[in-house]
């Protein structure tokens, strides 16, 4: 109850915020959260915006709701019955267009960029305060009426159907291409393989409600939407070069989130996370190909020395100098990661034992010869191993490791193959 009491009173000051900074689009929401005292929070402060919210607190019960179309989902990933990933999914097949925001405790980058392969267009992590909730479903409202402001009809209050709505959207969000007659059936008629005569039914009720004739047929393979510049205000131009800035903000989030799901952030190699997904890929090709598949395993001597000795700084420092060493020294097709600490990898495809050796060798000599100032000459131990057919990736870098340890046993800066 003290979380749910700290909860509110955030929720409150954010409802004291004036609407007039903002366009508020009222909003048919599913909410799947299984805190119930979350859930009311949540439930509260979107209501107060005007927002017509079903709150549910299973997986089961969105499993039956599945056959009412949202046009915002929030759901949580870890609730009973079933995970919001696999309802994630299931939305997004049933339609392409459905807006889902995921919210979740699990900082698994995994589940998080499964989330946004599926389709989600926005995440949030908890505990988070509702404003940063708000301000993201207000993206999305601002989003869909910029997208619509580019549009002029016959009347102020004119109304358009479902059907309408979704058929407009979708021409819009695909204006540098044809909307095929497949693509209708499928967005809005939801796959019901509605007959030629409907669909076009359904677009000249459409363009009879539209100031313009924006819609234009494109032979027979579908539609095409074009809108005359010149017809539209100097406030709907803004309004377009604002949601193609928000679509670009969007890309580059996204682009940054795959970036902090793999790299590791101070070395700019592969993260264990990225290491995992690669060999699982390496595996099939070996299994396939029947091609050799390698190991190195590489630990910095005496690195807890250059901490204690000089600062973490410096420590980072000689870190980063490996890095690049590392990035110059393998093939392009070679994958490298940090494993943790001052441990690395290398997966190396089509690289056989003896090669391995033999480029581990060479790599010695050449990391012996760094000298980075402050420290002085380094040196590093090194275990290798190839792949064999039963292998999983913790069996493959075990055997590795157990190299690894014992050239350090063997007095370091050493190579040692399984």
């Amino acid at each position: 109850m003290r979380r749910a009491r700290i909860f509110l009173h955030i929720a409150s000051n954010v409802i004291k915020i004036s609407h007039l900074d903002c366009i508020i689009v009222v909003m048919n929401i599913l909410l799947l959260e299984d805190d119930v005292a979350l859930s009311r929070a949540i439930k509260r402060v979107l209501e107060l915006d005007r927002h017509t919210v079903t709150a549910l607190g299973d997986g089961n019960s969105v499993l039956e709701s599945l056959d009412v179309e949202y046009d915002l989902y929030i759901l949580d990933i870890k609730v009973p019955h079933i995970s919001g990933l696999e309802l994630l999914e299931l939305i997004m097949a049933q339609n392409k267009l459905a807006k889902v925001i995921i919210i979740s405790a699990n900082t698994d980058t995994i589940s998080l960029q499964s989330a946004y392969d599926l389709g989600c267009v926005d995440y949030l992590k908890k505990p988070f305060y509702i404003m940063e909730l708000r301000a993201k479903i207000n993206r999305l409202n601002n989003t869909r009426h910029h997208l619509l402001s580019s549009v002029r009809f016959k009347s102020d209050d004119l109304i358009l159907t479902k059907k309408e709505k979704r058929l407009l959207v979708l021409l819009l969000e695909n204006k540098t291409s044809v909307v095929t007659y497949g693509m209708i059936d499928e967005s809005v008629y939801k796959n019901k393989s509605m007959s030629m005569m409907a669909l076009r039914t359904l677009v000249r009720r459409l363009r009879a409600k539209l100031a313009d004739d924006i819609i234009q047929n494109v032979s027979d393979q579908g539609y095409t939407v074009s809108i005359d510049n010149h017809s539209r205000g100097s406030n709907t131009l803004l309004s377009i070069k604002e949601l193609a800035e928000e679509n670009d903000l969007l890309k580059e989030e996204n682009r940054r989130l795959k970036e902090r799901s793999s790299i590791d952030p101070l070395t700019g190699l592969y993260n264990r996370t990225k290491i995992n997904e690669i060999f699982a890929y390496e595996q099939q090709q070996f299994k396939r190909h029947k091609e050799p598949l390698s190991v190195v395993m590489l630990d910095l001597d005496n690195f807890k020395v250059i901490n204690d000795t000089y600062g973490h700084n410096v420590g980072d420092n000689y870190l980063k100098e490996i890095s690049r060493v590392l990035s110059g020294f393998f093939r392009a097709s070679d994958t490298i990661g940090r494993w943790g600490g001052e441990e690395f990898i290398v997966l190396m495809p089509g690289t056989s034992l003896d090669e391995s050796k033999e480029i581990a060798l060479k790599l010695r000599e050449r990391i012996n010869a760094i000298d980075c100032p402050r420290i002085g000459l380094q040196t590093a131990s090194f275990g290798v191993a190839a792949l064999h057919e039963e292998d999983t990736l913790k069996s493959f870098v075990h055997r590795a490791d157990q190299a690894l340890y014992a050239a350090k046993t063997n007095g370091k800066n050493r190579v040692e193959v399984s």
